[in-house]
């Protein structure tokens, strides 16, 4: 039953049991921002649907769970520490509003409520409305935000090839033998020893065993493929699919006829019986990979490629040259079998998007390695007094950062957190984008590609070029880096060179044609039916007698009508190379470069690295959560910064520095009543007590003491410090001596 947090505040929170000193720190510490700022952000009507309405137990506080999920990421906890941090952590449980003796949640919590949370994409809806509250109430400017990609790995381990194909054996035969332990007997009992009794026996082979072992796992992996291929409860098991992917996407069967081979189409089981083919598959796969003999081999429904126990004995140096070399002539003897056998597919052959880990079928393969790739975008305003995240995405590790940009502008302006201007880097930057960001509203600042360019500067170890300046060019100019791109003539009379695209001027989304080179408009202007390429038409009245009509780029028509035709993303690019190349651009692209503080915040304070979870949709969800901690944790101490601002402002007055002659007096040491007058002694002047928080032990009640005084400088405070000390032990003795001294006293008298 769905039941809201009560906005109640109970005696009973820490805040209120503490003492004054404690409770003021609590409240300077982030916790208090979290608190006032973040946790009533937490929309719990977002999960009203999941519960029933009037039927079962109320929810746990939705608040709570959420907020310690939020504080969870802040921190990089475990949820074990999180928990903990729940129950014995004072400003986690001030931050959350819970009191100390019923802040618990059980682990099970945090899993379901994780799970609503990828329902209804809830995560992100979560994440959008928590940064579009903290921008309303802080007064952040959305107008513009800068955007760039990140890699990330899910909790998967680097495999290589056999290790790949190893593990993907072994997560089928586990799912068997857990699923379907009937199946797994009808196997040959060597599966059982090499994948799942020895695990990564394949994947410590030597590099000249390597690839033996690799085929043969692909003749495994094809057997088990094949034996359950019409057997409908096993495949419908998600290994046994993984099976079937990683075979498509590395391996494909083949039959060697001579010299040559080409792929050919394997029968299944049934058609094989039938024309009296041979369970053993040897024909199949090949002499080297023919599998054992069973003695029992009614019972066995296929046999693994080759025998592990003459594997496990397999001796290391010359033995094993003599073993390589007799794997080399039964390959040369496998080329006259006419059956087809598994070849395994090389380079360039195999998809960026193939099977990186059986554990993680959504990581896929791109430059900076395995995993994902991360877009986040944040604002980047001067006037902000603090940056948020405004938007994150996840993306497979093999796909461009060039088509993240238009998803990413659609999801920022349907979250009402959409910027005016996105600033990105080259990746991001071609024709299309900018096209297709003006269309929406916003101005993408992001370099192209320039093809007129001049080379890159020489790589390390390279003799360096010296620089020659040209002639037009000044000594500032080559400061700023403007000797590898040429600057842009402020008019096109300026030089004797072809017009071009970047001449004219466009509207902002480059649809037309607003001023020629001459200054002149068209006079009609028509579209295809894709709206990506526009024809113009300039008057021939007007482009009579123009100075620039030869090195114009409009093709003159019979009639002496000239016209121009372009493509929008064509115009795009050319007047952004040309706009690049500008002192102005380069000054506000500058701010791009902070966004990449942030990637390296996600990843080194939350734990963005390498996350805890696999998959796309945990990986997603994992991914807004720390965004939201990021925000959350950067406005919660934003806050805590100003009270504690607020608190030394207020208290400067009683820190300033006073004189040495403005320190208060100690107060006189006294004995207690009954001593003689001869053995009533005060301590000399030098050991006179300089504060009043300082008694003497053998005192009577403490005087009063004076009121607060400014705070000495380093070397009275060192001289009150050792005059303490002093008094201190001399109070010791005193304590030691009085007694005696007052049995003496008596006894005279």
């Amino acid at each position: 039953m769905f039941r809201k947090t009560s906005a109640q505040t109970s005696l009973l929170e820490n805040q209120f049991l503490l003492p004054p000193a404690k409770r003021a720190r609590l409240e300077r510490s982030w916790a208090r921002g979290f608190r006032e700022r973040v946790l009533p952000l937490i929309d719990e009507e977002l999960f009203r649907g999941s519960f029933h309405k009037s039927q079962g137990r109320p929810n746990k506080s939705i608040r709570l769970v959420v907020g310690l999920l939020i504080i969870k990421e802040m921190a990089d906890y475990t949820d074990t520490e999180a928990i903990d941090a729940l129950e014995f952590n004072l400003q986690v449980q001030y931050a959350l509003g819970v009191e100390a003796r019923t802040a618990h949640v059980c682990q099970k919590t945090l899993h379901n409520h994780r799970k609503l949370l990828m329902e209804e994409d809830r995560a992100q809806t979560m994440f959008e409305r928590i940064t579009k509250g903290l921008a309303e109430l802080d007064g952040l400017s959305l107008g513009r935000q800068r955007l760039d990609s990140t890699h990330v790995m899910s909790n998967i381990a680097v495999l290589t090839r056999l290790g790949l194909f190893v593990q993907t054996v072994t997560a089928f035969l586990k799912e068997l033998r857990r699923a379907l332990p009937e199946k797994l007997d009808l196997l040959d009992a060597q599966y059982v020893k090499r994948y799942l009794e020895r695990e990564g026996y394949f994947s410590d082979a030597k590099r000249h065993q390597a690839r033996r072992r690799l085929r043969a796992v692909a003749s495994d992996l094809y057997r088990l493929m094949k034996a359950f291929e019409h057997d409908k409860a096993v495949a419908a098991l998600t290994s046994h699919q993984t099976l079937a992917r990683l075979f498509e996407e590395q391996c494909e069967l083949v039959q060697s006829t001579g010299s040559s081979s080409r792929a050919v189409a394997v029968p299944r089981p049934d058609e094989r019986e039938a024309a009296g083919a041979s369970d053993d598959h040897a024909a199949v796969l090949g002499e080297e990979d023919a599998p054992i003999e069973s003695t029992d081999t009614s019972s066995t429904l296929v046999t693994p490629a080759l025998q592990s126990e003459s594997e496990s004995e397999e001796a290391a140096g010359e033995a094993e040259e003599v073993e390589a070399e007799s794997e080399e002539a039964a390959g040369e003897a496998e080329e006259a079998e006419t059956e087809p056998k598994v070849r395994l597919l090389q380079g360039k052959e195999i998809s960026a998007s193939s099977l990186q880990s059986p554990h993680d079928p959504d990581a896929t393969y791109g430059h900076k390695g395995k995993g994902y790739e991360a877009q986040v975008s944040e604002t980047c305003e001067a006037d902000n007094p603090y940056q948020v995240i405004t938007g994150v995405s996840l993306n497979g590790a093999n796909e461009s950062d060039q088509g993240a940009v238009l998803g990413m502008v659609d999801q920022l302006n349907s979250s009402g957190l959409g910027p005016e201007e996105m600033v990105a880097d080259t990746g991001y930057g071609s024709g299309e984008n900018i096209v297709g960001c003006a269309e929406r509203g916003v101005d993408l600042q992001a370099p192209v590609q320039d093809p007129n360019a001049a080379p890159k500067k020489d790589r390390l170890g390279e003799p360096v070029q010296p620089t020659v300046l040209r002639e037009e060019e000044s000594e500032e100019d080559s400061k700023e880096g403007s000797d590898t791109t040429p600057p842009a003539p402020s008019s096109p009379e300026d030089q004797d060179r072809p017009l071009g695209l970047e001449d004219f001027s466009y509207d902002k989304t480059y649809s037309e044609v607003q001023r020629c080179p001459g200054g002149q408009a068209p006079t009609a202007r028509t579209t295809d039916k894709s709206g990506k390429t526009v024809w113009n038409r300039f008057s021939a009245e007007a482009c009579t007698g123009c100075a620039l009509a030869e090195r114009c780029p409009t093709r003159l028509r019979k009639d002496g009508v000239r016209t121009l035709r372009y493509r929008r993303s064509k115009a795009a690019t050319a007047c952004r190379q040309r706009e690049q190349r500008s002192a102005e651009f380069k000054e506000r692209y500058k701010i791009r470069s902070g966004i990449e503080s942030t990637n390296a915040e996600l990843k080194g304070r939350h734990g963005a690295r390498r996350f805890r979870v696999r998959g796309r949709k945990r990986m997603n969800l994992s991914m807004h959560l720390k965004a939201t901690a990021v925000n959350a944790k950067r406005a919660s101490e934003h806050h805590a910064a100003l009270a504690r601002a607020s608190e030394q402002e207020q208290a400067s007055p009683a820190l300033r520095m006073e004189t040495h002659e403005d320190a208060p007096t100690a107060p006189a040491v006294t004995t207690p009543p009954g001593v003689p007058e001869e053995l009533q002694t005060t301590p000399p002047p030098e050991l006179e007590p300089p504060s009043a928080g300082c008694v003497h032990r053998a005192s009577s009640p403490p005087a009063t003491p004076s009121p607060p005084h400014q705070r000495p400088p380093g070397i009275l405070r060192g001289l009150q410090r050792r005059l303490t000390e002093a008094l201190e032990r001399g109070s010791r003795h005193f304590d030691k001596l009085l007694p005696p001294l007052l049995q003496g006293t008596r006894a005279g008298l």
